[in-house]
């Protein structure tokens, strides 16, 4: 890098400066978000809101449960969380070279857009990648905002969905027709299910867009709170915590405990709900509305255990080499968490082994693991050669207008 700010560019953060728990916990949540998407690999959309569509089982029910108490949710917002603490480090690398310029960071959102629309249309319709590009646009705005109003704005983002369902609850309750999305009928079901057990690609994709359009009104609805999330994650890394790890161990087991027991309570108050009344999340009703409720408070909460918990056990070092993997895992997420997809499509539709409808809760929470041990196995012999995934390598790419330098191992210290 050429000297003075002038001059300077951004570059892609080199491996020895690297937080290496902070690449354990997106592994670990690369774990949670297959176990959750299981279902959505195997089933349409509608059966993914409501699983009773397809399995009425009293072990596929049971599964199902175990699947939304302890994971749902909780994985996929640490991921986000995560997301926003790599949007601070790099704001804050960024500052240190004296860039004030943001257009690196907007390049490397329209890549991950790029990536997001490719993923939800040729490959799974449940692509997160296209909304964390979009809400990962809004981030700039706060890069220059104090603690006091990021943390504000999280917080107000973060309840927005309850707030409009609360206010379309009363409108109801006031004797207002307010119309809910049209429900998925048995015969609708079968045909989605059959298009993707046994239908040509170019049936598949026009499938994978209208599940899409039908998703559209959630996304709109929920994923401002996805930003909420980002923001609390660079709260978080700007108060320094993550920075001073060893030092926070009263309040990593604060943070655990009551994790636990809310995440334990309100979770569990979750799935009796959903399991007893099965609301759509987005058709106004008291049903709906306390399973929002309850999930809103649950879901942060049995993330805030996870992290805590993992941050905690990363402080052994007899601990450090068993999460190891997850770390593997965690520095090339966007490439594991496409050869997610990739694999699990390819087991479930009908491009491959044509599974698709016909795995139980039970039997996709079985083939969870193994899948995971797999990717685990092939990332830890690639990172032998690498040290960039090869996602990450055309993500930098795109972003910096360069490969990145640091491809091969043998090419760092």
């Amino acid at each position: 890098m050429a000297a003075g700010p002038a001059a300077a560019v951004m570059t892609p953060v080199p491996a020895h400066e690297r937080i290496d728990v902070l690449d354990v916990l997106r592994g670990a949540a690369l774990l949670g978000i297959l176990t959750a998407n299981m279902r959505g690999f195997n089933g349409p959309l509608a059966a993914y809101i409501d699983h009773s569509l397809m399995w009425t089982d009293p072990v596929s029910r049971l599964a199902q449960g175990f699947v939304d108490l302890f994971v749902s949710g909780k994985f996929i917002t640490m991921f986000a969380f995560m997301f926003g603490i790599g949007f601070a480090i790099q704001m804050d690398r960024a500052q240190a070279r004296g860039i004030e310029s943001s257009r690196f960071y907007v390049r490397r959102m329209a890549a991950l857009l790029l990536f997001g629309v490719v993923h939800s249309v040729f490959v799974w319709w449940g692509d997160i990648l296209l909304p964390y590009a979009v809400m990962g646009f809004a981030l700039v705005l706060f890069r220059t905002r104090s603690q006091t109003s990021v943390l504000k704005w999280s917080v107000a983002l973060y309840v927005y969905p309850t707030y409009l369902l609360a206010v379309m609850l009363a409108l109801q309750l006031a004797g207002l027709p307010i119309p809910g999305p049209t429900p998925s009928s048995p015969e609708e079901l079968q045909r989605i299910i059959g298009v993707y057990a046994g239908g040509t690609w170019a049936a598949i994709v026009r499938q994978n867009l209208a599940e899409f359009a039908f998703n559209l009104p959630a996304l709109v609805f929920f994923h401002p709170r996805v930003l909420g999330v980002f923001l609390f994650g660079l709260w978080v890394w700007r108060a320094g915590i993550i920075r001073e790890l060893s030092s926070r161990t009263v309040l990593l087991r604060r943070c655990q405990l009551h994790g636990l027991w809310l995440g334990l309570v309100f979770n569990a108050a979750t799935v009796a709900v959903m399991e007893m009344y099965h609301p759509n999340p987005l058709a106004p009703g008291i049903a709906g509305f306390v399973a929002h409720l309850t999930s809103s408070i649950g879901v942060p909460a049995g993330s805030l255990f996870y992290a805590s918990t993992l941050a905690l056990i990363w402080q052994s070092p007899a601990w450090r080499r068993w999460l190891s993997p997850f770390g593997a895992v965690g520095r090339t997420a966007l490439s594991n968490y496409l050869l997610q997809s990739v694999v699990c499509t390819t087991l479930f539709y009908s491009w491959g082994a044509a599974l698709y409808g016909t795995v139980s809760p039970l039997t996709g929470l079985a083939i969870t693991l193994p899948i995971y041990a797999a990717q685990v196995a092939l990332t830890m012999l690639y990172m032998k050669r690498f040290r960039t995934g090869p996602m990450e390598w055309l993500w930098r790419r795109l972003t910096y207008g360069r490969p990145p330098r640091e491809q091969r191992a043998s090419q760092v210290a």
